[in-house]
């Protein structure tokens, strides 16, 4: 059985890629702390009503059946897009506009979303061996 056919363990698995992905852009913002003019990095967020629509989207792609029907409007998705350079309430005074503390803010709450990752997948497993230890009921 293929675990990524299962929309659940997908949207997980992408939000674990997602925030695996973060940690290396928050731990590159960290790092250069000190270099002059340097601007923190980020991911866009992730929402679970955007893992959805790109789940939908990618199961049932919309077909013209006739050449007078309108080619579709929406765009291709980005995969962890990176967000642009925004002004930040701190500023050094050679440029560099990272503050640890918020990076560190960041790396916390992406910890979160891991965990929270981790359970989903972890509880969607104990639901795919439940049956295969006989506890699947009548």
């Amino acid at each position: 059985m293929d675990l990524t056919s299962l929309k659940l363990f997908k949207m997980a698995l992408t939000r674990l890629d997602w925030a695996a992905q973060r940690q290396k852009v928050l731990s590159q913002n960290i790092s250069n702390a000190d270099p002059p003019h340097y601007r923190p990095k980020d991911l866009k967020p992730l929402e679970f009503k955007q893992i959805l629509k790109g789940q939908l989207v990618a199961s049932a792609p919309v077909a013209r059946t006739d050449p007078a029907h309108l080619k579709g409007t929406i765009p291709e998705q980005d995969h962890f897009r990176s967000l642009g350079i925004r002004k930040t309430f701190e500023e050094s005074p050679d440029g560099n506009q990272v503050v640890a503390e918020e990076q560190m803010q960041k790396v916390g709450d992406t910890r979160s979303s891991y965990d929270t990752a981790v359970t989903i997948m972890q509880s969607q497993m104990k639901m795919l061996n439940l049956p295969l230890k006989g506890g699947g009921g009548s």
